[in-house]
């Protein structure tokens, strides 16, 4: 299995992943949160607390989220559990995001979650071209040619 890090999963997504991606971002960073970007993806946290995670899965986006996903069982998201996974216990909401309705629902969600843990917005949202500014993170940084 070749493993392809996030920021190279993004680079080469198509344009309304690149632009889902970039609306994402934007309002978690309006929010004030930092991010980290890894080979896995892009987790975004505050004060040593992670509340999302971002990651390429095929042609879609999926956020892990600091959401109880209990909370929406019975509603109509299609959201899943991931707290069964060590890495995502603090944040085992899992969304994906293919279209401009998941969108618009992660967005939704984002929001809720920050409501939940009570922090306000810093920024108003402004989207930015993160996607294309992302740099390679991976550790082959030398040429052995």
């Amino acid at each position: 299995i070749e493993r392809i890090p996030f920021a190279q999963r993004i680079r080469e997504a198509d344009a309304e992943t690149k632009d889902n991606y970039n609306q994402i971002k934007s309002l978690l960073v309006s929010y004030g949160l930092k991010n980290r970007t890894s080979n896995g993806g892009d987790a975004f946290r505050l004060h040593k607390v992670t509340y999302c995670k971002v990651t390429v899965a095929g042609k879609s986006l999926k956020l892990y989220l600091a959401l109880d996903p209990a909370d929406y069982k019975n509603t109509t998201l299609p959201i899943k559990d991931a707290s069964s996974k060590a890495i995502y216990k603090d944040i085992p909401l899992v969304f994906k995001v293919k279209s401009g309705l998941s969108l618009r629902r992660a967005e939704q969600l984002i929001t809720e979650m920050m409501d939940k843990h009570g922090i306000e917005q810093v920024d108003r949202v402004e989207v930015k071209d993160y996607a294309s500014t992302l740099e390679n993170t991976s550790d082959d940084e030398g040429d052995d040619d």
